[in-house]
């Protein structure tokens, strides 16, 4: 890894091949940019691949900023001019990466020249919530606080070793199998206090309202004009054998929050003139690593 100064912060980087345009990779909540290395190294034949830890996360320091979503688009941005990488820029973001993704390239929209989305993270969470009943919520996952203030209590007493054994069963081992040196990074990262502790304040900064209605207003009003995105949402029939296993419900209610998030996920064909929407027909929410070809095509076709 590499590192550069943010706000006095020391931040993780690694890139990945060479290229007059450069992909930007913006990970899930609570994970590091390990989890990405084999799918840059497939797309550094074209492009210039750049991974990163937000601070918190892998290899980064903590930052004492909350971790709002300017904010971190922001650090960001600090990352990139530090790089001299100004201009060309592909955002491939999964999850609450694809909210991010979204926030900087309404912050910095001359750099930005196309975005990949792969099951983006919306605002919209409290309509599950609204729509579902309190068994249901608990049981679609939509709420990820429980699970990380449990990880968080853990790693506090430094018992984040004790689930390794788990963790290795868990998404996204679950879904992939990494290299040693992947994997050695992943499940460091995975058991340090500062990745739950970070992970909830960037949880609670993307369920407040004064913190996502740039995302929101952006949605409503195609404030991203002309930029071309690829949205990339997962298989229902997927979703909803996976919200059956290891959600412990039958398939009526299943269906009934698939419907609901697929409802939520069209309305991001509002973020500009030129979204495109795509199916990953083999994946769940881990679409990089179960349908890695679709991710691939996706880019090369932007």
């Amino acid at each position: 890894m590499n590192f550069v100064d943010i706000d006095g912060t020391k931040m993780a980087y690694r890139i990945f091949g060479d290229g007059n345009k450069t992909i930007v990779v913006d990970t899930a909540i609570g994970t590091c940019n390990a989890e990405w290395w084999h799918i840059a190294e497939k797309l550094s034949s074209h492009f210039r691949v750049l991974t990163f830890d937000r601070l918190g996360y892998g290899e980064s320091q903590s930052s004492k900023n909350e971790r709002t979503p300017q904010k971190i688009a922001n650090e960001l941005n600090g990352l990139l001019v530090s790089l001299n990488i100004t201009e060309n820029i592909i955002l491939l973001g999964h999850s609450q990466g694809g909210f991010y993704a979204i926030q900087y390239a309404l912050m910095y929209p001359s750099k930005v020249i196309g975005m990949v989305l792969l099951d983006p993270a919306t605002p919209y969470d409290d309509e599950f919530a609204k729509m579902l009943s309190p068994k249901e919520y608990k049981q679609s996952g939509v709420d990820k606080s429980s699970g990380m203030k449990l990880a968080l209590w853990l790693t506090s007493f430094k018992l984040g070793f004790i689930a390794r054994p788990f963790l290795k069963k868990m998404p996204p081992f679950y879904y992939h199998q990494f290299s040693e040196d992947s994997e050695k990074y992943l499940l460091k990262s995975l058991c340090k206090k500062s990745t739950y502790a970070t992970a909830l304040d960037e949880y609670k900064h993307t369920h407040t309202e004064n913190t996502v209605g740039d995302v929101k207003q952006a949605v409503e009003n195609k404030s991203l004009n002309d930029l071309p995105i690829k949205l990339i949402t997962h298989s229902s029939e997927v979703y909803h054998k996976e919200l059956q296993e290891f959600g412990n419900m039958d398939l009526p209610t299943a269906e009934k929050i698939e419907g609901i998030w697929q409802n939520i996920m069209l309305r991001l064909l509002g973020l500009s003139n030129y979204v495109q929407h795509t199916i990953a027909k083999k994946s769940g929410h881990y679409i990089h690593l179960t349908d890695l070809e679709v991710v691939v095509k996706s880019v090369d076709t932007l």
